[in-house]
């Protein structure tokens, strides 16, 4: 990604209502993947500036991982984690080194997204889970998606597609951000119309005032997945396991 967006990340990933709503699943998820266990080794896959990696020590032991410096750079001034920096396809880490991999909407940003999935299938211990989120809906690729540098957006089949060519098995996946699907949609394709700016995306251009109704729509489908899955959203998250 662009300095200006890991910027944005970093200023917003504790308080925007978006990153909120993920970060509330995916800690539902790995919990449900550890099954309580706190002695955990868990790997943030692609750290960012480190707003889930210290969220994701409150289940275990985290190290992340992040090929960008200043990123890291960034994660360090937030908290006390681990960091390495490193291609998500060469990771630097032994075999079955973790019984935990997150990749919080990291494996569209990857252009040979099944190497980086077979690499993390190599960290993994056996039985070991992958805790992930990808966004869904090729038709949706809009100026965000470049500005951010995403690759591609996912379908049900190419998702099952690259977790089975990468050695892994979906044991649990859902749509997510089903409340604001239509809403995000219509934003994305009026953005589309007006010819929107290409270099940013939209993650700060929520008003302040709605931000936290917004956040709270996403804490009722966190717990609303908790028990059933959703038919349709914006994003895909999951659990997927090493055979």
């Amino acid at each position: 990604m662009e300095r200006h967006e890991y910027d944005v990340m970093h200023a917003r990933e504790m308080s925007h209502w978006w990153f909120r709503g993920r970060r509330r699943v995916l800690l539902n998820l790995l919990r449900r993947a550890t099954a309580g266990s706190a002695r955990s080794r868990i790997l943030d896959f692609g750290s960012g500036t480190g707003g889930n990696t210290d969220a994701y020590a409150r289940v275990g032991r985290v190290v992340g991982v992040e090929p960008n410096a200043g990123a890291i750079d960034l994660a360090k001034a937030r908290g006390t984690a681990l960091y390495c920096r490193a291609s998500g396809t060469e990771l630097p880490f032994a075999a079955s080194s973790f019984d935990v991999v997150m990749a919080s909407d990291v494996l569209e940003h990857i252009g040979d997204d099944v190497g980086a999935v077979r690499e993390i299938g190599r960290v993994l211990k056996p039985g070991g889970a992958l805790v992930f989120s990808v966004p869904a809906h090729p038709w949706l690729f809009t100026a965000h998606d470049k500005a951010l540098w995403h690759h591609r957006r996912y379908t049900r089949p190419t998702l099952r597609q690259l977790l089975t060519e990468g050695g892994l098995d979906d044991a649990w996946v859902s749509y997510w951000n089903t409340m604001l699907f239509p809403v995000v949609c219509t934003w994305r394709f009026l953005g589309r119309l007006v010819g929107r700016d290409a270099s940013r995306s939209d993650l700060d251009a929520t008003p302040d005032a709605i931000n936290g109704p917004l956040a709270g729509l996403l804490a009722v489908e966190a717990a609303l997945l908790q028990h059933v899955r959703m038919p349709w959203g914006l994003s895909f998250v999951g659990i997927a396991r090493r055979r």
